[in-house]
């Protein structure tokens, strides 16, 4: 892709303004855009979650929970790798945060399978925990990409269960504490929920979940059904009734996530960049 205009303003701009650290984070630069940038900054930070080359940046920051088995290569032989669920990226309200302990009962599930919905989960989740006969409350999510409202909308009426729906979330990190376990897509919601130690159960929606999930799945602090088009009702809802029967798993992965991610990863990177 040709970048030659774009890379021109941003160094005009990066040298008029003299500035001193400039951070990446994007798929679409290439080894040279990169290295044009570091000819004009002091510290230039890359935001990057595979290898795709060697970089030229002084400080590369992955911290996704396999970072550490990539094998991440430094132009100049000099580049710091800030790699790993020590340096997750998260938003401060997840930084402290602790539940204080895990009801022996399950009242209170989430929903949230991200910022869009295209394999249609939402409604089939919902669907099958009203095949429990537990009384329950949902609290679902509803991202702005969702086009299955309407489907979503038309489940909830029908269902047995109290249920809430909520849009723009401010503050996830309430809605996960507040619950006794999750049903969440793959990705970085995974680790908000292990910061919070909310026993979750993973339906993946695509391809770049894969690698995530199956490492917190290793570190048992999620229960991973696969692609969630290939989940039947039954094997869902005979999943969440386990989980919620099982108090002793559940216990165990609400203390396995916090051990995790522990929120502060922002702060760190922050720190080393304006230290090293």
């Amino acid at each position: 892709m040709n970048y030659k205009k774009e890379l021109t303003e941003v160094k005009k701009l990066i040298k008029s303004n003299d500035i001193e650290i400039v951070i990446t984070d994007s798929y679409d630069l290439d080894q040279n855009y990169l290295s044009e940038l570091k000819k004009v900054t002091n510290k230039l930070v890359s935001l990057h979650d595979f290898v795709p080359y060697s970089f030229p940046s002084d400080i590369v920051v992955n911290g996704n929970i396999y970072a550490s088995q990539l094998n991440y290569k430094s132009m100049t032989n000099d580049t710091d790798f800030l790699l790993g669920p020590k340096y997750t990226l998260m938003r401060e309200e997840f930084q402290d945060v602790s539940r204080n302990n895990t009801n022996s009962d399950v009242n209170s599930i989430l929903i949230t399978v991200g910022g869009s919905d295209k394999l249609n989960l939402t409604p089939k989740i919902i669907a099958a925990i009203d095949q429990l006969e537990d009384k329950l409350h949902l609290d679902v999510v509803v991202g702005l990409g969702f086009d299955n409202l309407a489907q979503i909308i038309e489940v909830s009426q029908n269902c047995n269960l109290e249920l809430s729906l909520h849009f723009n979330v401010d503050k996830m990190s309430q809605l996960m504490l507040k619950s006794d376990l999750a049903i969440s897509a793959g990705g970085s919601t995974l680790y908000e929920l292990a910061a919070t130690g909310t026993p979750t159960i993973t339906l993946l929606q695509a391809d770049n979940q894969v690698k995530v999930t199956e490492a917190m799945e290793a570190k048992d602090a999620i229960i991973n059904l696969g692609f969630g088009n290939q989940v039947t009702k039954k094997e869902l809802k005979n999943n969440v009734k386990k989980l919620i029967n099982d108090f002793a798993l559940r216990k165990e992965m609400s203390q396995q996530g916090p051990k995790i991610i522990d929120g502060e990863g922002a702060k760190r990177v922050a720190n080393y960049i304006l230290n090293n």
